[in-house]
């Protein structure tokens, strides 16, 4: 059974995103370009064939936009403006989902996401602060009890933070200058698909 807060995302894609193809990318974003999973990397570690592009997800600077009317320091879960803080150099971000036949009561069909951000920062030391940052605020969202908000916030080590409810994970870590944000709603093992997801991009970081 997936959490209220997995539900959050998953009303945040559902509402927001419709599968497409992907934007063509600056030259100026090349290298957040070359970090990022493809559809066929997502397809291959989620060991899920009808994983599809969201084009809405497929940027090149943090959506502004949120559904609903989350608190403030809620805004920051997943992938928005209030995620990254500012005075970065690229940004790149794409989603992949798709729904199975394995419908619940009253006919719905779950949705099955992996998403991908990566952000440069012009140092590692600016890439550490956004990280910390992003872990003040969500510790703000956590100290509200919203039930929409339902999420365990963990720091495993010292450039990693981890959010998880039932279904669904979200995991943000700093390597070198880029901070890197991977999330996994509905497939399972999620974390184990969530670590692959990432332990593939930081290898791609120089």
């Amino acid at each position: 059974m997936i959490g209220t807060a997995a539900a959050t995302v998953a009303v945040a894609s559902a509402c927001s995103h419709s599968p497409g193809g992907t934007a063509a990318t600056p030259t100026e974003h090349a290298y957040a370009n070359s970090l990022i999973i493809s559809l066929q990397d997502a397809r291959r570690i989620a060991n899920f064939e009808g994983l599809q592009p969201y084009s809405y997800a497929d940027r090149h600077d943090p959506p502004r936009e949120t559904v609903g009317n989350p608190p403030a320091p809620c805004r920051a879960v997943g992938a928005t403006d209030l995620t990254f803080a500012g005075g970065w150099k690229e940004y790149r971000s794409v989603a992949y989902a798709g729904s199975t036949d394995d419908l619940r009561p009253g006919g719905i069909a779950p949705i099955n996401e992996v998403t991908n951000a990566v952000v440069v920062y012009p140092d590692a030391a600016a890439a550490h602060g956004a990280l910390n940052q992003l872990h003040a605020t969500l510790d703000q969202c956590v100290s509200l009890h919203h039930t929409a908000y339902d999420f365990a916030l963990n720091k495993p080590d010292t450039a990693t933070l981890k959010l998880g409810s039932d279904g669904w994970i979200h995991l943000y870590t700093v390597k070198s200058a880029v901070l890197v944000s991977v999330g996994v709603l509905g497939i399972e093992p999620t974390e184990q698909i969530a670590n692959t997801v990432l332990q593939t991009v930081t290898d791609r970081i120089k």
